[in-house]
């Protein structure tokens, strides 16, 4: 669904954007300020709609200043192709950066929330003080960062500088891994989280960080061919490191937020589709129709006083939904106690059946360990019941093979002449959990003469 009231809050922030740059190019004052304000107010705006938490915010807001930068260096080069009035290139640059950073952080927040319960968005809570003290924390460094590094962060010196990065390898690794390995204690140790915390412990790791890639730099390791220091000097490379270690930290946090969004939307298909599995596998074992025969036969077994036959008919029935239960919450079982409660569930069908179908298999001693979905030969068997006939005159043969990939259950096709329409809901949920456990589907093969479907053995 489109978020009108977000889309409405971009148009106005890239329409102020422009406003205050025409306004200060009239008044022949700074507009740096005003627009990282109006930029810092928009990303947390969009952000606490969003429902994001504080550092993915803060994070935003350190990216959107660095894009700005960047947007604004460049992409004036390139308005500036049709127009020529400085004070309109501005203006059309920073309106144009404007709306693509809005957009891009409202799909960016969608990806992220994607699966998660819904928020009530836009309210104050205790976390909004954290995130203006971080802010304003920002806008500080920002306007520090300006006028200390400044003037020794221009052209030439920038570029040699950002070329001196990335020509070398190691420095560029070194970065990257102690991001990685920030970013992942974060996460571990995030009921540890406050927000004077979390500006120290960044700050601090990209000061150190900074300072190490530097030296690597300057000193040109591990090779050490070119005299220290002897194009730019420390100050200057531990400006533009600390820079390119705030552009990695944030590349590698979106990264591994949106990484960690994927698990968590994975699992809770996993576990819908698991739910949805068991629901259907004990609506069809608790269906009315089978509860009917069943308590059908055990009082015709009564009725003819057969009460040893009652008994152990009684006792296979409470051992096959005991089986059930006793392996709700379990995604695989051996393919031995699978088998034995597949004896039991043809057993008692065939008190119903008698002799009107035949279920044949030789079970290895070296396929027993082996894993199955709880239920899934049994859904198969029960399947091949409802849809084909089956009569002492014409018994339906049901085949169980083994291998050391599947497990098939394959039985000849004589098809009943009228069957209630198959929604091939058991299948379907049978092959999800397959995809779901090993990313592997089962096989269903089919003929006029048979049916046969293979399930992977784990």
């Amino acid at each position: 669904m489109r978020d009108s009231r977000s889309t409405y809050l971009i148009h106005l922030f890239a329409i102020a954007h422009a406003v205050i740059v025409l306004m200060c190019y009239a008044l022949n004052v700074s507009d740096e300020l005003l627009l990282t304000l109006a930029t810092v107010a928009m990303i947390a705006l969009i952000g606490v709609r969003k429902g994001q938490n504080i550092s993915i915010i803060a994070i935003s807001v350190i990216a959107g200043n660095i894009l700005g930068y960047l947007f604004g260096t460049y992409g004036a080069k390139v308005v500036a192709l049709v127009v020529r009035e400085p004070a309109i290139i501005h203006a059309i640059t920073t309106f144009c950066f404007t709306e693509i950073i809005g957009y891009g952080l409202v799909l960016f927040y969608g990806a992220l929330n994607r699966g998660k319960e819904p928020t009530i968005k836009g309210r104050w809570t205790p976390h909004t003080f954290q995130l203006l003290v971080i802010i304003v924390v920002i806008l500080l460094a920002r306007i520090a960062f300006s006028y200390t590094f400044g003037e020794l962060l221009q052209g030439d010196s920038v570029n040699q500088a950002v070329k001196l990065f990335l020509g070398n390898t190691f420095a560029v690794i070194i970065t990257i891994c102690i991001n990685i390995i920030y970013v992942i204690l974060l996460d571990k140790y995030a009921e540890l989280y406050r927000a004077w915390l979390y500006i120290c412990a960044t700050l601090l790791q990209s000061v150190v960080v900074a300072v190490i890639v530097a030296v690597i730099i300057g000193y040109d390791f591990p090779f050490m061919d070119a005299e220290p220091f002897a194009t730019i000097s420390f100050v200057q490379l531990c400006a533009v490191a600390f820079i390119a270690n705030i552009v990695v930290y944030i590349i590698t946090m979106l990264i591994y937020q949106l990484q960690k969004t994927r698990r968590r939307i994975k699992r809770e298909l996993e576990k819908r589709h698991l739910a949805q599995f068991r629901y259907n596998l004990l609506k069809q074992q608790m269906n009315p129709h089978f509860l009917f025969n069943s308590l059908n036969i055990l009082n015709g077994l009564i009725e003819e006083q057969k009460n040893e036959q009652a008994e152990e008919y009684v006792r296979k029935l409470a051992m096959l939904y005991r089986y059930m239960l006793k392996n709700e919450d379990d995604t695989l079982v051996t393919l031995r106690e699978e088998m034995d409660f597949t004896d039991q569930y043809i057993d008692l069908l065939k008190v119903r059946f008698r002799d009107g179908f035949k279920v044949r298999y030789e079970l290895g001693q070296e396929f027993r360990n082996r894993h199955v979905v709880p239920c899934g030969i049994q859904l198969l068997i029960e399947n091949a019941l409802k849809h084909n006939i089956a009569h002492p005159d014409n018994p339906l043969l049901i085949d169980i093979s083994f291998d050391d990939s599947y497990v098939s259950v394959r039985n000849n096709r004589q098809p009943k002449l009228t069957t209630n329409d198959s929604t091939k809901m058991g299948l379907k949920n049978l092959s999800q959990q397959y995809k779901n456990i090993i990313g592997d589907d089962i096989v269903v093969d089919q003929s006029e003469e048979f049916y046969e479907v293979r399930l992977p053995l784990i």
